[in-house]
């Protein structure tokens, strides 16, 4: 087992802090039953390969539409937790950025760690744009916007350090919710094409997901909103034409 870190354990500890659980006899990891089963299935099990050589075996877990897989590895649990510093049980609140990551010199274990986390917990959308503008682009949605929210505030203050060391500028906030006896939450956002550039060029997508969004941003310049994976997927085989999501508005 590695006992230091590698950009592949760092994208890992992405990973765990966005949807991973530990618990002293097993770590988990769980997500969207239909839309990450091509990313757990490829990237997380290759992932997992190069870092701890183990073969993991993800799997729908119907009674929660999740899809993942457990470990009972116990020198894993012991890695996660005493070199990752990953505590066990809820970590919601109080989950950051591993120290060890933090205090890294390596910028491609910064962007490991952040590729891990905006591939689970992080999202790439598209916006219309308003004021002065052709009215094509009031109707279509062209303008980039990626974001993270998290409870735990001081992971998005970490997450903001490791992004100002990388020079990718970006805006935090604190936002009330909405919805009743839900707590204050962080929000951090990269917007426009220049910084989803740089994002692309330092750090990127590896989940289809987010992939997917972008090839068609790439291809047609606009997205349109709403759609799973396998819509995704049809666009970018051209069996369904983009354009036809805003024939009414046209």
């Amino acid at each position: 087992m590695a006992l230091i870190i590698i950009p592949e354990i760092a994208e890992i500890a992405g990973i765990f802090a966005a949807d991973g659980s530990m618990q002293k006899n097993h770590i988990c990891f769980w997500g969207n039953i239909t839309e990450d089963t091509e990313y757990y299935d490829i990237i997380i099990r290759r992932l997992f390969k190069k870092a701890f050589n183990i073969d993991i075996n993800p799997h729908p877990k119907k009674s929660n539409s999740v899809y993942g897989f457990y470990i009972c590895n116990k020198k894993i649990i012991k890695y996660f937790n005493e070199i990752l510093g990953f505590s066990f049980g809820n970590k919601t609140y109080t989950v950051r950025v591993p120290k060890i990551i933090m205090k890294s010199k390596d910028p491609i274990i910064w962007t490991s760690f952040i590729r891990g986390i905006f591939d689970n917990d992080g999202s790439l959308n598209f916006d219309k744009k308003w004021g002065k503008c052709k009215k094509i682009f009031k109707i279509i949605h062209t303008y980039p916007r990626i974001q993270l929210t998290s409870v735990s505030h001081e992971l998005i203050k970490d997450v903001s350090s490791l992004l100002n060391l990388l020079g990718l500028k970006h805006s935090c906030c604190r936002i009330n919710s909405k919805k009743e006896n839900k707590k204050e939450y962080s929000l951090l956002q990269i917007k426009g094409r220049p910084r989803l550039k740089k994002w692309m060029d330092m750090i990127g997508f590896h989940n289809p997901v987010q992939k997917t969004r972008y090839e068609i941003f790439k291809r047609y310049g606009f997205v349109p909103v709403g759609t799973d994976i396998a819509t995704r997927k049809k666009i970018l085989k051209g069996e369904i034409n983009p354009w036809s999501f805003y024939q009414k508005s046209l």
